[in-house]
């Protein structure tokens, strides 16, 4: 199929799809947010059963918005007034695990979805101003104001939390905010010292990327900030009339490359920290990106996000899957295709991050420290994939509670310990939580090798722990070596899968749907095969397989070699 044309079905996919919710969602009632569930909270920890209802709320905006821009049908204006007042009469716009209750203004926390919200009413007034009713905007500029507009321009820079950060936060909440005063009328005459406010955030949030370009915390968390950076950023240079253009940063050039070098064949993504291994792209960003940008690449289309595939039906993002799409299939000048390497190596020396694309294999590894951003103990940790499955992984986010993000109580849960990671276990022991735990060095002697130590992420002094990993072009073995240098401490190798694994004379055999990984251990005793259940980031438990083995050498080192291969399925 031709590329405009997959990118063209998949936006009348993405408009069938909404058209078809319009049909079902017309005569149903709005979820009903209660005290109760939002206060299940500070209670128990948990967030997930406020926020399904929030959630589907923002669903029936974004429905009701499209078929009335598109039909400008009573009946879809008059159910998008009503999702309108509903909206603007919840106690905030927040979300419970983002407030702080004992404050006398919490109902008024800018937290990223109450910013969304304002953003999308301000936009929803733009575009629809003219047919829905002078009572139904005035609620909506009334609200954007008291809730946000007023309580950030009248705060000083830092008040709020996610100004002094420099990630999607900082990039989703102030670009809302940004887009939010230049869809509503200036009454106030506060837009411009809001837009200077605005660009210094997003200076701040460019510079949290790693140099050559990384954002550690992840695909989809690169994804959020960046369709709501250029959201702004393209209003903002309409709004000036091109005068003030912030995707002229030379910094974007590598940052915006890092979408396409998150996927593995076969579609998996990176999912270190909290990442996850079935990500997908926005288009309507991509569509964008790629008018934009020398050497940025649309992924394949079967990749891209439909409009169920964000739960949190983010309204700019749904936005820009429209318009900016449109946009791109009227301004494209000759026939597009992807671009596909039968080997491509990536290495990232500063954020020490090395992905490779083999054929149908895929294997990224990274180093790192123990205090990232959505940090997990993980430096060493690696992913290996085989035709869009995953044969060793990286759990990725566990579900999101109280617990999940308290010091204390973070490092308990299996997802964030190295336990759930493919590292080793040094005396038993795992990795520590921690700036100072970190990988000394991570280089790249050739192309397709990565040398790194990392015993510091142990909180071991005097001793050293490499790991090297070798996967060349036209080879079809990687090799994993990991050497101890002392004779006072153990070695217990850790893979993570979730394919049962079999033993098979010492070789371990992991046999997915299109291929079975074999793995060779050299110095490797007796190996152990653990059953482990985690609970994933929807809350639903999942299952793994822990296989442990110790290192078996005689000498002052203690060293295991892997040689790993996939043997096709015929």
């Amino acid at each position: 199929m031709k590329y405009f044309e997959a990118i063209r079905i998949h936006l009348e996919e993405f408009k069938r799809d909404i058209e078809n919710y319009s049909r079902e969602l017309l005569y149903k009632e709005l979820p009903v947010l209660s005290e109760e569930k939002f206060l299940l909270y500070e209670q128990t920890g948990n967030r997930l059963m406020y926020e399904k209802l929030y959630f589907e709320r923002r669903k029936f905006l974004n429905v009701f918005f499209f078929v009335t821009l598109w039909h400008k049908e009573k009946i879809y204006i008059k159910k998008l007034e009503e999702i309108i007042y509903a909206i603007c009469k919840e106690d905030t716009w927040a979300l419970p695990a983002h407030v702080d209750m004992s404050k006398y203004d919490w109902k008024y926390t800018i937290d990223l979805f109450a910013a969304e919200t304002a953003q999308a009413l301000s936009c929803i007034c733009h575009y629809l101003g003219k047919i829905l009713s002078e009572e139904c905007t005035d609620i909506i500029k009334e609200n954007v104001w008291k809730r946000i507009i007023k309580p950030y321009v009248e705060s000083e820079y830092g008040y709020h939390i996610w100004e002094n950060w420099d990630n999607n936060w900082i990039s989703v909440c102030a670009s809302s905010i940004g887009s939010a005063v230049l869809y509503l009328p200036d009454d106030k005459g506060v837009r411009d010292k809001i837009l200077d406010r605005v660009k210094l955030c997003l200076d701040k949030y460019i510079g949290g990327f790693s140099k050559d370009g990384v954002c550690l915390e992840g695909m989809s968390y690169f994804t959020y900030g960046m369709e709501y950076f250029f959201g702004f950023a393209r209003q903002l240079y309409e709004y000036t009339d091109a005068e003030k253009n912030l995707y002229a940063d030379k910094r974007l050039e590598n940052i915006v490359l890092f979408q396409q070098n998150c996927f593995l064949p076969g579609g998996n993504t990176i999912s270190f920290s909290d990442g996850s291994t079935n990500d997908r792209f926005r288009l309507g960003l991509a569509c964008f990106l790629k008018s934009k940008f020398k050497g940025f690449e649309i992924p394949p289309i079967d990749l891209a996000m439909k409009f169920d595939s964000d739960g949190c039906y983010r309204f700019m993002a749904n936005l820009q899957d429209d318009l900016w799409v449109s946009e791109f299939l009227e301004d494209k000048k000759s026939e597009y295709q992807a671009q596909k390497d039968e080997y491509k190596f990536i290495f990232y020396k500063e954020a020490q991050w090395a992905i490779w694309n083999s054929g149908d294999t895929g294997l990224a590894i990274k180093g790192g420290n123990n205090n990232e951003p959505h940090n997990h103990n993980d430096i060493g940790s690696f992913i290996l994939s085989y035709a869009g499955e995953i044969f060793l992984k990286d759990l990725g986010c566990g579900e999101y509670t109280k617990d999940y993000f308290k010091d204390d109580t973070r490092y308990k849960i299996f997802n964030n310990r190295s336990l759930s990671h493919n590292v080793p276990l040094i005396n038993g022991e795992e990795q520590k939580a921690g700036e100072e735990y970190k990988c000394l060095s991570f280089e790249s002697p050739k192309t397709g090798q990565i040398r790194m130590s990392y015993a510091s992420a142990y909180g071991l002094k005097n001793i050293e722990l490499d790991r090297n990993v070798e996967l060349y072009s036209n080879e079809n073995i990687i090799t994993i070596e990991d050497v101890l240098s002392s004779d006072k401490y153990t070695l217990t190798e850790n893979l993570i899968t979730s394919i049962k694994p079999k033993i098979e004379n010492k070789r371990i055999l992991i046999t997915g749907k299109k291929a079975t990984l074999c793995i060779d251990v050299e110095n490797g005793g007796n190996i152990n095969i653990n059953e482990v259940y985690f609970s994933n980031h929807k809350g639903v438990e999942e299952r793994v397989w822990q296989i442990q083995f110790n290192c078996e050498s005689e000498h002052d080192n203690c060293r295991i070699e892997l040689k790993l291969g996939f043997n096709k399925k015929i």
